[in-house]
Protein backbone atom coordinates (compact mmCIF):
# COMPACT_ATOMS: atom_id res chain seq x y z
CA UNK A 1 0.00 0.00 0.00
CA UNK A 2 1.30 3.45 -0.97
CA UNK A 3 0.05 6.35 1.14
CA UNK A 4 0.68 9.99 0.27
CA UNK A 5 -0.59 12.81 2.48
CA UNK A 6 -1.21 16.14 0.71
CA UNK A 7 -1.92 19.71 1.81
CA UNK A 8 -3.49 22.45 -0.30
CA UNK A 9 -3.56 25.88 1.38
CA UNK A 10 -2.97 28.27 -1.51
CA UNK A 11 -6.35 30.02 -1.22
CA UNK A 12 -8.99 30.95 1.35
CA UNK A 13 -9.83 27.26 1.91
CA UNK A 14 -7.60 24.56 3.38
CA UNK A 15 -7.61 21.03 2.05
CA UNK A 16 -5.97 17.77 3.15
CA UNK A 17 -6.06 14.50 1.22
CA UNK A 18 -4.75 11.02 1.90
CA UNK A 19 -4.10 9.08 -1.29
CA UNK A 20 -3.93 5.33 -0.65
CA UNK A 21 -3.04 3.11 -3.60
CA UNK A 22 -2.78 -0.67 -3.57
CA UNK A 23 -0.10 -0.57 -6.27
CA UNK A 24 1.88 1.78 -8.46
CA UNK A 25 -0.62 3.88 -10.50
CA UNK A 26 -0.09 3.97 -14.28
CA UNK A 27 -0.78 7.71 -14.44
CA UNK A 28 -1.51 10.75 -12.30
CA UNK A 29 -5.06 10.91 -13.67
CA UNK A 30 -5.70 7.36 -12.46
CA UNK A 31 -4.21 8.17 -9.06
CA UNK A 32 -6.54 11.16 -8.78
CA UNK A 33 -9.67 9.02 -8.90
CA UNK A 34 -8.52 6.03 -6.86
CA UNK A 35 -8.46 5.49 -3.12
CA UNK A 36 -8.49 9.03 -1.78
CA UNK A 37 -9.79 10.46 1.47
CA UNK A 38 -10.20 14.24 1.27
CA UNK A 39 -11.36 16.91 3.69
CA UNK A 40 -11.59 20.58 2.76
CA UNK A 41 -12.99 23.51 4.71
CA UNK A 42 -12.88 27.27 4.42
CA UNK A 43 -10.60 28.97 6.91
CA UNK A 44 -12.93 30.63 9.47
CA UNK A 45 -11.22 33.99 9.02
CA UNK A 46 -8.08 35.51 7.58
CA UNK A 47 -4.93 34.38 9.34
CA UNK A 48 -6.46 31.17 10.74
CA UNK A 49 -4.98 28.76 8.18
CA UNK A 50 -2.60 27.28 10.73
CA UNK A 51 -5.36 26.19 13.11
CA UNK A 52 -7.53 24.90 10.28
CA UNK A 53 -4.92 22.83 8.46
CA UNK A 54 -3.62 21.14 11.61
CA UNK A 55 -7.16 20.19 12.59
CA UNK A 56 -7.78 18.74 9.13
CA UNK A 57 -4.53 16.75 9.24
CA UNK A 58 -5.53 15.16 12.53
CA UNK A 59 -9.06 14.45 11.28
CA UNK A 60 -7.93 12.80 8.01
CA UNK A 61 -5.31 10.60 9.67
CA UNK A 62 -7.71 9.62 12.45
CA UNK A 63 -10.51 8.78 9.99
CA UNK A 64 -8.14 6.61 7.95
CA UNK A 65 -6.59 5.06 11.09
CA UNK A 66 -3.17 5.97 9.78
CA UNK A 67 -0.17 7.32 11.68
CA UNK A 68 2.83 9.30 10.50
CA UNK A 69 4.99 6.16 10.28
CA UNK A 70 2.43 4.57 7.92
CA UNK A 71 2.92 7.26 5.26
CA UNK A 72 5.17 7.00 2.19
CA UNK A 73 5.43 10.71 1.45
CA UNK A 74 4.05 14.23 1.83
CA UNK A 75 2.95 16.52 -0.99
CA UNK A 76 2.16 20.21 -0.73
CA UNK A 77 0.86 22.91 -3.04
CA UNK A 78 3.59 25.55 -3.53
CA UNK A 79 1.67 28.28 -5.37
CA UNK A 80 1.09 30.72 -6.78
CA UNK A 81 -1.59 31.79 -4.35
CA UNK A 82 -2.12 33.30 -0.92
CA UNK A 83 1.17 34.37 0.67
CA UNK A 84 0.04 33.42 4.18
CA UNK A 85 -1.69 30.20 3.14
CA UNK A 86 1.32 28.93 1.20
CA UNK A 87 3.67 29.60 4.09
CA UNK A 88 1.40 27.71 6.49
CA UNK A 89 1.02 24.71 4.19
CA UNK A 90 4.73 24.49 3.44
CA UNK A 91 5.68 24.78 7.11
CA UNK A 92 3.27 21.98 8.07
CA UNK A 93 4.44 19.72 5.22
CA UNK A 94 8.10 20.24 6.09
CA UNK A 95 7.50 19.36 9.75
CA UNK A 96 5.73 16.15 8.72
CA UNK A 97 8.49 15.24 6.26
CA UNK A 98 11.35 15.92 8.66
CA UNK A 99 9.88 14.29 11.77
CA UNK A 100 8.47 11.36 9.81
CA UNK A 101 11.63 10.96 7.66
CA UNK A 102 9.34 11.10 4.63
CA UNK A 103 9.95 12.17 1.02
CA UNK A 104 8.58 15.66 0.31
CA UNK A 105 7.12 16.78 -3.04
CA UNK A 106 6.23 20.36 -3.91
CA UNK A 107 3.42 20.60 -6.48
CA UNK A 108 2.71 23.80 -8.46
CA UNK A 109 -0.85 24.87 -7.73
CA UNK A 110 -1.75 25.52 -11.36
CA UNK A 111 -0.54 22.02 -12.33
CA UNK A 112 -2.89 20.53 -9.72
CA UNK A 113 -5.74 22.51 -11.28
CA UNK A 114 -4.76 21.30 -14.75
CA UNK A 115 -4.82 17.68 -13.59
CA UNK A 116 -8.50 18.05 -12.72
CA UNK A 117 -9.19 19.07 -16.35
CA UNK A 118 -6.86 16.38 -17.72
CA UNK A 119 -8.89 13.79 -15.83
CA UNK A 120 -11.89 14.97 -17.89
CA UNK A 121 -9.89 14.13 -21.04
CA UNK A 122 -8.79 17.61 -22.03
CA UNK A 123 -5.38 17.60 -23.74
CA UNK A 124 -4.70 21.36 -23.81
CA UNK A 125 -5.36 23.27 -20.61
CA UNK A 126 -5.02 26.85 -19.42
CA UNK A 127 -5.19 26.94 -15.61
CA UNK A 128 -6.00 30.34 -14.14
CA UNK A 129 -6.85 31.63 -10.70
CA UNK A 130 -7.66 35.04 -9.29
CA UNK A 131 -4.60 37.06 -8.26
CA UNK A 132 -6.51 40.17 -7.20
CA UNK A 133 -6.12 43.67 -8.68
CA UNK A 134 -7.87 42.57 -11.88
CA UNK A 135 -5.18 39.99 -12.60
CA UNK A 136 -4.92 36.20 -12.71
CA UNK A 137 -2.17 33.65 -12.25
CA UNK A 138 -2.03 31.51 -15.39
CA UNK A 139 -0.11 28.64 -16.98
CA UNK A 140 -0.65 26.41 -20.02
CA UNK A 141 -0.30 22.63 -19.92
CA UNK A 142 -0.50 19.61 -22.19
CA UNK A 143 -1.69 16.22 -20.98
CA UNK A 144 1.02 13.68 -20.11
CA UNK A 145 1.23 10.22 -18.51
CA UNK A 146 2.72 11.48 -15.24
CA UNK A 147 0.57 14.61 -15.11
CA UNK A 148 0.17 17.88 -17.01
CA UNK A 149 3.32 19.00 -18.86
CA UNK A 150 4.12 22.74 -18.74
CA UNK A 151 3.57 24.48 -22.10
CA UNK A 152 3.86 28.12 -21.02
CA UNK A 153 4.04 30.25 -17.89
CA UNK A 154 3.41 30.60 -15.08
CA UNK A 155 2.46 34.22 -15.63
CA UNK A 156 0.60 36.95 -13.82
CA UNK A 157 -1.67 38.55 -16.41
CA UNK A 158 -4.62 40.87 -16.84
CA UNK A 159 -7.74 38.69 -16.93
CA UNK A 160 -8.60 39.66 -20.53
CA UNK A 161 -5.09 38.78 -21.70
CA UNK A 162 -5.29 35.35 -20.07
CA UNK A 163 -8.59 34.63 -21.82
CA UNK A 164 -6.97 35.36 -25.20
CA UNK A 165 -4.36 32.66 -24.61
CA UNK A 166 -6.81 29.73 -24.57
CA UNK A 167 -6.46 27.62 -27.75
CA UNK A 168 -9.73 26.81 -29.53
CA UNK A 169 -9.64 23.14 -28.48
CA UNK A 170 -8.37 23.72 -24.94
CA UNK A 171 -10.08 23.79 -21.57
CA UNK A 172 -9.73 26.79 -19.29
CA UNK A 173 -9.62 25.58 -15.69
CA UNK A 174 -10.60 28.16 -13.07
CA UNK A 175 -11.86 26.00 -10.21
CA UNK A 176 -9.90 26.02 -6.96
CA UNK A 177 -7.22 23.32 -6.75
CA UNK A 178 -7.93 20.17 -4.75
CA UNK A 179 -5.71 18.44 -2.21
CA UNK A 180 -6.50 15.18 -4.04
CA UNK A 181 -4.87 16.50 -7.23
CA UNK A 182 -1.85 17.65 -5.20
CA UNK A 183 -1.65 14.13 -3.73
CA UNK A 184 -1.79 12.50 -7.17
CA UNK A 185 0.96 14.67 -8.65
CA UNK A 186 3.01 14.38 -5.48
CA UNK A 187 2.73 10.59 -5.66
CA UNK A 188 4.04 10.59 -9.24
CA UNK A 189 7.06 12.69 -8.20
CA UNK A 190 7.84 10.61 -5.12
CA UNK A 191 7.46 7.27 -6.91
CA UNK A 192 9.81 8.55 -9.61
CA UNK A 193 12.41 9.40 -6.95
CA UNK A 194 11.97 13.17 -7.42
CA UNK A 195 11.82 14.52 -3.90
CA UNK A 196 12.39 18.07 -2.63
CA UNK A 197 14.80 19.18 0.07
CA UNK A 198 12.75 20.67 2.96
CA UNK A 199 15.47 23.29 3.46
CA UNK A 200 15.29 24.45 -0.16
CA UNK A 201 11.60 24.16 -1.06
CA UNK A 202 10.01 27.63 -1.17
CA UNK A 203 6.65 29.03 -2.28
CA UNK A 204 6.19 29.97 -5.93
CA UNK A 205 5.39 33.69 -5.74
CA UNK A 206 4.86 35.63 -8.97
CA UNK A 207 4.89 39.00 -7.26
CA UNK A 208 5.91 40.52 -3.96
CA UNK A 209 3.50 40.60 -1.01
CA UNK A 210 1.42 43.80 -0.99
CA UNK A 211 2.94 44.90 2.32
CA UNK A 212 6.44 44.68 0.81
CA UNK A 213 5.35 46.64 -2.26
CA UNK A 214 3.93 49.39 -0.02
CA UNK A 215 7.19 49.56 1.95
CA UNK A 216 9.18 49.87 -1.28
CA UNK A 217 6.82 52.59 -2.56
CA UNK A 218 7.23 54.59 0.65
CA UNK A 219 11.01 54.26 0.43
CA UNK A 220 11.19 55.80 -3.05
Amino acid sequence: MIRILALETSGPACGVALLALADRPPSAAVALVRGRLTMRVAAPEAGRHAETVHGLLEAVLRAARVGLRDLDGVAVSIGPGSFTGLRVGLAAAKVLAVFGSLPLAGVPTLAAMALEAENLDFREILATRDAGRGQVYAARFRSGPTGPRPAGGPWILEAAVAASRVPADARRMTEVPSAAAVAALGAMRILAGRRDDPDRLVPLYLRRPQAEELRRARGR
